[in-house]
């Protein structure tokens, strides 16, 4: 396990985010950090209604729906101006099944160690909230695996956004015959220019690696370390406050690294290149990009991007040439009652090959206070 950390390690200082993706943070699940609600003790309640369409008919990927519900009860509690305690359960609800799919407990423990460096332990500010691309980390996931658990870093400044976390997905014993599985990853922005500009200019850096393997367990394949990188260079500019926002573009150069050399593919290494383009207005965000990849793997990454299929055993392509294009809408009722569609097309232009999909989600997110509980 410590080797496996170490390797992720190594790779985490090439890192210095932003998303080719929309911007789904809204609707996660985990609540900001109140300054003021000191002592206070909240019951608050988070539901996510959501449908997913997912219209595939390539090689790498099958189209699915999912179709259901999230509910997350939960006690906050502020110890404090800097602490925060928060424990509940997490139940995840797809229709058509008679149980629930899915009941989590949850417990996170929230410090604010300086005005702009904030550590997490337990559950995570994760999934959207990383910024990460969506071909190295599905969007998808906050559907099929909304908690993460482990510890992270927060750290924000006037010029540097960063968020670093470990997301330990499964614990061994000794003897276990199932793997040590984990993932680490470093996700931050570096802004090069002046706060109270337009116009802005900065460095996005992305790294997620997985690692399968463990010293104690008797799982009999061998370990499993995986690796993604990030970086490019985005440009923006701010039209106003009106319908149109503001326009953006940028380039994203991704890599892949099997650092065992254990993935059961010929090749331990890919690259690719992202440029992107987006508008955003009012209710949402315009996007367009061009995915260009040369033996391209990513374990959390979206499957629609591969150089491998997910259900075609021994599947894969060297050369993927993807153009994207999403739109989203999203409109607050309340503080805490959110609407939005998103529609994606991805056109594989070798196969001539237009797979899309849609979807939409109604969120809830009340906080009643209960009452003010000095902290001895």
């Amino acid at each position: 396990m410590f080797r496996g950390i170490v390797v992720l390690c190594l790779i985490v200082v090439w890192g210095t985010t932003s998303f080719a993706q929309l911007d789904q943070t809204w609707r996660y699940y985990y609540p900001e950090f109140k300054d003021d609600a000191g002592d206070n003790l909240y019951f608050r309640l988070e539901n996510n209604n959501f449908v997913k369409n997912n219209e595939y008919f390539s090689d790498y990927t099958e189209g699915y729906t999912m179709m259901g519900y999230t509910v997350q009860p939960s006690m906050v509690y502020y110890a404090g101006s800097r602490l925060r305690l928060k424990a509940g359960v997490h139940i995840i609800q797809y229709s058509g099944m008679d149980e629930f799919t899915e009941v989590l407990p949850t417990f996170s423990i929230h410090t604010k160690l300086t005005d702009k460096l904030e550590l997490i332990m337990g559950g995570l500010q994760g999934d959207v909230h990383h910024k990460l691309i969506e071909p190295i980390f599905n969007p998808e996931n906050q559907y099929t695996r909304p908690i993460e658990n482990g510890f992270q870093f927060l750290y924000n400044s006037n010029k540097l956004w960063l968020d670093a976390w470990v997301d330990w997905e499964q614990f061994i014993f000794l003897g276990d015959t199932k793997p040590e599985k984990f993932t680490a990853g470093i996700s931050t922005e570096f802004d090069l220019t002046k706060e109270s500009s337009d116009f802005k200019i900065s460095i996005p850096g992305q790294m997620v690696a997985t690692h399968l393997g463990g010293q104690i367990s008797n799982y009999s394949e061998r370990m499993q370390s995986l690796a993604n990188l990030v970086t490019g260079l985005k440009v923006n500019y701010k039209i106003g406050d009106g319908f149109i926002r503001d326009i953006g573009v940028s380039t994203y150069l991704a890599s892949y690294h099997d650092l065992t050399g254990h993935s059961g593919w010929d090749f331990t290494s890919g690259n690719a290149i992202y440029p992107v383009a987006e508008l955003n207005y009012k209710y949402g965000t315009l996007m367009a990009g061009y995915w260009k990849a040369h033996n391209f793997l990513a374990p959390k990454g979206s499957s629609i991007f591969q150089s491998t299929s997910d259900y075609k055993n021994g599947y894969y392509t060297e050369y993927r040439n993807l153009v994207t294009s999403k739109l989203s809408f999203s409109k607050t009722f309340m503080k805490q009652i959110k609407f939005s569609t998103v529609v994606e097309l991805y056109y594989d232009s070798p196969a001539k090959q237009l797979d899309y999909s849609y979807g939409f989600n109604l969120v809830f997110t009340p906080n009643f206070l209960i009452t003010n509980i000095k902290f001895d």
